[in-house]
């Protein structure tokens, strides 16, 4: 289903009625329980599921029910459909389905309890990576889950980043302990660090500019920037910037 490009609101919310009505009807013929669309957008419909009783969180306690949910990006005339199953606000699976159906049926089957491992044998058009496996098993950490969320959604996102540089930046960060133990935060795709998880973020060490002529801008306290021409460079420049960690 192509939808083509709107100017007004009103056949915006037109197109995204339809959307919705092929998608029931797919249902429907294929025999697929699915719930209504919480949201409908133009070529874009959420789906939530039951709340999930509470359930552990690092740093103790029961954390609040987070219920499984899809995002279904319909085929318009620039980017082809894409499928994201996340628990909460997390995306655990991501991909690009064949067709509607065979999206309808992997959202049908989450919100149906599915587990990941079944979730790859459904719909093998996802990309599930071992991140989100252990995830499922025993939560992880809040400042691991963005840095693994940020890097997946590069590769398998709904608008996937073809810069390589910023691909590289992240993964040297990521792959250096005392950066990965810090919150990464990026705007335009510069990239530095918070000692602290959520806002109000605690600036700390430097940041780093991917170049588009090649290259990073690294700038750190009030020095002068320094440009070097590869990720391991920065990062490297980026550790040496971090204050000294306790004897």
């Amino acid at each position: 289903m192509i939808l083509p490009s709107h100017e007004t609101q009103a056949e915006r919310d037109a197109s995204a009625a339809r959307f919705g009505a092929e998608l029931a009807r797919l249902a429907a013929a294929a025999g697929l329980p699915l719930p209504p669309a919480r949201k409908l957008a133009w070529c874009t419909a959420e789906f939530e599921g039951p709340p999930l009783p509470p359930a552990p969180h690092h740093g103790g306690g029961p954390g609040p029910s987070a219920p499984d949910g899809a995002r279904l990006r319909g085929e318009n005339d620039r980017r082809p459909p894409h499928l994201t199953l996340r628990r909460g606000r997390l995306p655990l699976a991501e991909g690009r389905p064949p067709d509607l159906l065979s999206a309808l049926r992997a959202v049908s089957a989450w919100l149906a309890g599915a587990d990941l491992a079944a979730i790859r044998r459904t719909a093998p058009f996802l990309h599930v990576q071992e991140w989100a496996f252990a995830h499922e098993r025993a939560p992880l950490d809040r400042i691991e889950l963005n840095w693994r969320v940020r890097m997946q959604d590069f590769e398998h996102g709904p608008y996937p980043l073809a810069r390589e540089e910023v691909k590289a930046l992240w993964e040297a960060a990521f792959a250096q302990p005392r950066l990965r133990r810090l919150r990464p935060v990026t705007s335009h795709h510069t990239l530095w660090f918070s000692s602290t998880p959520d806002h109000p973020f605690e600036r700390v060490g430097a940041s780093v500019e991917p170049l588009y002529r090649g290259g990073y801008l690294v700038r750190a306290g009030g020095g002068e920037p320094t440009t070097v021409a590869t990720a391991a460079e920065a990062v490297a420049l980026a550790v040496a910037a971090l204050p000294p960690e306790p004897a």
